[in-house]
């Protein structure tokens, strides 16, 4: 039996989940909370909690009580990335991993490996520095300010609550850099050059990939986010022309060797004119259901690259909007505080949740927001 299993719940996985299920493709969400959204949509069949940290026995639980053979395994975030490629080969024969082996995705899960890869491919990326140590770090001549960043995100992250630390002279670099080491090791510290400029200047190239073959991608920019500044979620997103972003992020993934859908971010760099590499997210990200409203096939077409059957015709891409309602509009307030708010142009838009053919999920965010609000 063929049928997907989504690990996670929130807004992506929703995605993931109308996308598919539209398909008549049985739909199981996995996550550790039962406060989120994809578990509510009509397209999903069955909802399981596993415990926090345990995702790999909950899988190997389903696999020896036989449950859900043939089913394909969709991550949603870093965390899953490395844990389904880590032990593919524990889990494949069973399950269809929608993840390339880890040979692959540590060159993207470890942006230290990235951004070897991408000087080595002569792709631009902000200035950057990789000191092993206290030591070295202090031997470096940095032009503040300049960020503290991990090289593996998502145990930053979590722990800490943010993306980067913005240091602006050597006393908060001290301080910055010895808080990130309670929880990443030192070989997994960044520090880079801020590109200066707004939410408007971060782009996306989204590809299927295959090894050295590009079968579908379009490019978005991400207009706005929350927070304004190094934010962790798309608010708002449209779908934009750039050749030079497409071919930039073809060399790089075929230089990885790259198999399966993700994410190549990048930000423009107003003082040299040029777009710098960030990093490429080898999964979904949030805003992918874009390519539903845009005329795009690209998540269809990754499953049946997964199961060897004939890929979908491909058409070409619409210009196209995705706006998640509950965090865009007080990002709109905000954004109009700072005065950074721009006007975009007006394409068909991709709502992140709201769909009056599948409502439930809308109604269980509002439900579910001061219980979110006290988390975050």
């Amino acid at each position: 039996m063929e049928g997907i299993i989504i690990i996670g719940g929130h807004v992506q996985a929703l995605g993931i989940a109308r996308i598919l299920g539209k398909l008549e493709i049985p739909i199981i969400v996995l996550d550790t909370t039962s406060f989120n959204l994809a578990r509510h949509s009509r397209f999903t069949n069955q909802f399981i909690k596993y415990e926090k940290g345990a995702l790999l026995k909950k899988l190997i639980s389903l696999k020896n009580k036989n449950r859900f053979e043939g089913f394909t395994v969709f991550p949603t975030n870093d965390e899953h990335v490395g844990i389904l490629s880590q032990n593919k080969k524990d889990l494949e024969g069973f399950f269809k991993i929608a993840s390339a082996d880890w040979e692959i995705i540590e060159k993207c899960y470890n942006k230290r490996l990235t951004y070897k890869i991408a000087k080595k491919e002569h792709i631009e990326i902000a200035e950057t520095w990789m000191p092993d140590n206290e030591g070295e770090l202090l031997n470096l001549e940095l032009p503040y300010p300049v960020i503290i960043k991990p090289a593996v995100m998502h145990s930053f992250y979590s722990q800490l609550k943010k993306k980067v630390f913005v240091c602006n002279n050597v006393d908060e670099l001290l301080e910055n850099y010895r808080l990130a080491l309670t929880v990443i090791p030192a070989e997994e510290i960044i520090i880079q050059n801020i590109i200066l400029g707004g939410s408007e200047h971060l782009y996306s190239a989204c590809f299927l990939f295959d090894g050295q073959r590009e079968i579908q991608s379009f490019v978005g920019r991400r207009a706005r986010q929350h927070p304004p500044d190094f934010g962790n979620a798309t608010t708002f997103a449209q779908i934009v022309d750039n050749n030079e972003l497409i071919e930039t992020s073809r060399k790089l993934l075929k230089a990885i060797n790259y198999q399966g859908i993700c994410e190549v971010e990048y930000k423009f760099d107003p003082v040299d004119k040029a777009y710098k590499f960030l990093e490429i997210n080898p999964r979904t990200w949030k805003w992918h259901s874009i390519a539903a409203i845009a005329g795009s096939n690209m998540l269809e077409n990754y499953y049946l690259l997964l199961h060897n059957k004939s890929l979908k015709p491909i058409s070409p891409i619409s210009f196209a909007s995705f706006r998640h309602l509950m965090t865009d509009i007080p990002t709109v307030i905000k954004y109009k505080f700072k005065g950074i708010y721009k006007k975009h142009p007006k394409y068909p838009i991709q709502y992140a949740v709201w769909s009056i053919n599948d409502i439930m999920p809308a109604i269980f965010e509002i439900m579910y927001l001061p219980i979110l609000i006290i988390k975050r």
